[in-house]
């Protein structure tokens, strides 16, 4: 089951400081993972304070801290215990998480949104409540702008798009069966990405229309029973269909998945299908190294990468999409990564103001002649054009 995190395993050596995106951004003690491990420990703190919620919601759950702890504390985990007692992110899970579980509904609220005239901001003293979180979600809803259908609603309308990229791309030998997990950002918001692999991959290509979001965001708030609600729609989804490789597009819902089976008990059928399933995803940068052939192309622009933390630290794959693209864009390609873009799930609209803050050190430091960043993570797409949208970055194209 799910861990509540401990703080006996910390020495505070302070090698978690280097590697987390939002003690980098306010070289504070208490937005450190171990500032945080120390503060929630405390008998004496204040619960219903701002100290606590400050606290509590400084913190991506990118799993970076975790990584590189030669002691093997986890204060993420710890955190998700906090935040699930908490009234701020108990207030969340109904009418947020309970739509990322229906997905007609979940699209339907995101082009509803994004026809809204834009202008509303939250306001600066209330960007960490309530209102400054259904604000940013508004405002990034708008940014976005989401197409008249999903994927999944319309998986035909969007693979013939692309159907002729079918036949440019072979398979290296024999073909697994591949089911595909397209995950809630991108069957909504970034349709032409899931068509782009189903065009690649043909009509063999395993589609549940069904399937729903992976369970991230309730994940990180720490609501697991939301996140088992959407973890049980997906597995029965995805019971109807023999595969070998369980494939997405993102970094971020494949890491989730990876994590499935610690939502259920001990030999309950829930967690044998979870780690069947987990022991089946395959992000796409990793498939296409093993099983497709290259596709070199001569790209007109200089392109960088930009890590998703979930790629480097949970898949612990970081160099698959680096690889890749050095593979298929040669000299085009610029190989010094931008780091984390400071979305980290629900982090980027709880709270916007260290996201983009986190985002903006990123990019400072991104070489020059660069006009295009390339992502594996949903995610991270969505902070990238938001971040771009704000007028940061100009001319970079995501």
């Amino acid at each position: 089951m799910v861990s509540q995190g401990s703080d006996d395993k910390c020495v505070r050596c302070g090698a978690c400081l280097s590697v987390c995106p939002v003690y980098n951004s306010q070289l504070k003690e208490r937005f450190s993972p171990r500032g945080k491990n120390y503060l929630l420990k405390r008998s004496t703190l204040d619960k219903k304070g701002v100290l606590f919620t400050e606290t509590i919601k400084a913190c991506l759950q990118c799993g970076a801290c975790r990584a590189v702890c030669t002691s093997g504390a986890d204060v993420c985990s710890l955190i998700r215990h906090e935040r699930a007692l908490h009234s701020f992110f108990r207030s969340l899970p109904h009418p947020v998480y309970s739509v990322f579980a229906n997905r007609p509904v979940s699209g339907f609220l995101a082009r509803a949104v994004g026809m809204l005239p834009s202008g509303i901001q939250a306001d600066s003293q209330e960007e960490t409540s309530i209102h400054g979180f259904r604000a940013s979600l508004l405002n990034a809803a708008r940014v976005l702008r989401p197409p008249a259908h999903s994927f999944l609603a319309r998986p035909d309308l969007w693979a013939g798009k692309f159907r002729r990229r079918a036949h440019q791309v072979k398979h290296r030998g024999k073909a697994p069966r591949v089911a595909f997990f397209v995950g809630c950002s991108q069957d909504i918001l970034f349709p032409e990405i899931p068509a782009k692999i189903s065009a690649i991959l043909g009509n063999d290509l395993k589609v549940p229309v069904k399937q729903v979001c992976c369970g991230l965001p309730a994940w990180s708030a720490g609501a697991y029973e939301y996140a088992r609600t959407v973890v049980k729609k997906n597995l029965l989804a995805f019971s109807q269909d023999e595969f070998d490789i369980l494939l997405t597009g993102c970094a971020s819902c494949a890491s989730m998945i990876k994590k499935w089976p610690m939502l259920f008990e001990k030999g309950s059928p829930e967690k044998t299908g979870a780690k069947k399933m987990a022991g089946k995803i395959m992000e796409f940068s990793r498939f296409a190294l093993e099983f497709l052939q290259p596709s070199p192309f001569n790209a007109d622009k200089k392109v960088v990468f930009q890590m998703p933390c979930h790629q480097r630290y949970d898949l612990g794959r970081p160099d698959d999409p680096l690889r890749l693209l050095e593979q298929n864009l040669g000299k085009q390609f610029d190989k010094s990564e931008v780091g984390c873009c400071g979305q980290g799930g629900i982090f980027g609209i709880v709270r916007p103001d260290l996201s983009m803050r986190i985002f903006e050190e990123s990019f400072s430091n991104m070489g020059s002649g660069i006009n295009m960043v390339v992502t594996s993570c949903s995610g991270c797409l969505i902070r990238l054009k938001t971040g771009l949208s704000a007028g940061r970055q100009k001319g970079k194209k995501i």
